[in-house]
C-alpha cells in the first residue's frame, strides 16, 4: 500500500476569484472584503511538482491555535499561510472529489491545539476557549481528531471538549492517554477518557483502519486530567486488545 501525505499547516488558496459576480452584487460591506482578500495580494511561486497520489491519502492539519483567517500580513512567509478556514474547507472539498475520481481513499486528520492563538479562539473574558470557534471546525469532514497540550491547561476548557467537541466526532476522537475526571450530581468522581482510546473503521474503499490519539509526555496538565505514559499505555488491556487483529493500516495521530 502507498501512503502519500499532506501536512496542511497554512493554505494560500486561490478561492475568492470564482466568486467575482456573486460578490458585487452585495452591499459595499461584501465589496470591501474582496478588494482586501483576493489571493493572491502578492505572487507567490506555485507548487513545483504535481501532487502525488496513492492508494491511502492523507490531509493533516495541526496547532491551528484558532488562526481562522489566516496569515494577513504582506511580509515573507505570511501570505503563504494567508488561507482562511473557508479556504481550507473549500479545499478539503474538492480534495474529497478528487480522491472519489481516482477512486482513492482521504483522510482527513488534526493532532490538536485548535485555541491560544487569537482572539476568536481566546478573547472571551471569563469564557471558555474555543468554544465558539470549534462551531466551525465542527463543520468540517475531519475523520479523525486528537487532543493537544493547550486543550490540558485549563479544567474548563477541557471539560467543555469532552461535552460539546468530542461528541460530534462519533467516536473518531481520539484520547488514548489522556483522561478527564467528571464529577456526578452526588459528588462522587470518575476518571474517563476524554474522547475515544481507539477507533476502528472501514473507509470508503473498504481499507480496515485501526487508529489510535497519543500525546506525549506532557506533564504540565491541569488538575483533574491526566496524562499516560506511552510506556504505560501499551500495557493496558484495551490496547493489547485494540492490536491484536491486524488492520490494513494502523493510523497513529498525535
Amino acid at each position: 500500500m502507498i501512503l502519500a501525505a499532506a501536512t496542511l499547516l497554512g493554505l494560500a488558496l486561490c478561492g475568492a476569484a470564482c466568486a467575482g459576480d456573486h460578490f458585487h452584487s452585495r452591499d459595499g460591506h461584501a465589496q470591501e472584503y474582496m478588494e482586501t482578500h483576493e489571493y493572491p495580494r502578492v505572487p507567490l511561486r506555485p507548487p513545483h511538482r504535481p501532487l502525488i497520489w496513492g492508494d491511502l491519502n492523507v490531509i493533516h492539519t495541526t496547532d491551528t491555535h484558532g488562526w481562522l483567517l489566516g496569515h494577513q500580513k504582506l511580509s515573507w512567509a505570511e501570505p503563504y499561510y494567508s488561507g482562511d478556514l473557508g479556504d481550507f474547507s473549500s479545499f478539503v472539498t474538492h480534495m474529497k472529489q478528487i480522491a472519489i475520481e481516482k477512486d482513492v481513499d482521504l483522510l482527513l486528520i488534526d493532532s490538536g491545539d485548535l485555541h491560544d492563538g487569537t482572539g476568536l479562539s481566546d478573547g472571551y473574558h471569563g469564557g471558555v476557549d474555543a468554544h465558539d470557534s470549534n462551531q466551525f471546525l465542527q463543520r468540517l469532514p475531519y475523520d479523525l481528531m486528537t487532543i493537544g497540550n493547550h486543550e490540558l491547561y485549563v479544567y474548563a476548557d477541557t471539560y467543555d471538549m469532552y461535552t460539546n467537541f468530542v461528541p460530534h466526532l462519533a467516536g473518531r476522537y481520539l484520547t488514548s492517554n489522556v483522561n478527564i475526571t467528571i464529577f456526578g450530581s452526588d459528588g462522587k468522581s470518575e476518571s474517563v477518557p476524554v474522547g475515544n482510546r481507539y477507533s476502528k473503521f472501514t473507509t470508503r474503499k473498504g481499507r480496515r483502519i485501526t487508529s489510535l490519539g497519543v500525546i506525549f509526555d506532557f506533564t504540565q496538565n491541569v488538575v483533574n486530567t491526566t496524562v499516560q505514559t506511552v510506556q504505560d499505555m501499551v500495557k493496558e488491556q484495551w490496547f493489547v486488545e485494540a492490536i491484536a487483529e491486524e488492520p490494513d493500516a494502523f493510523v497513529l495521530i498525535g
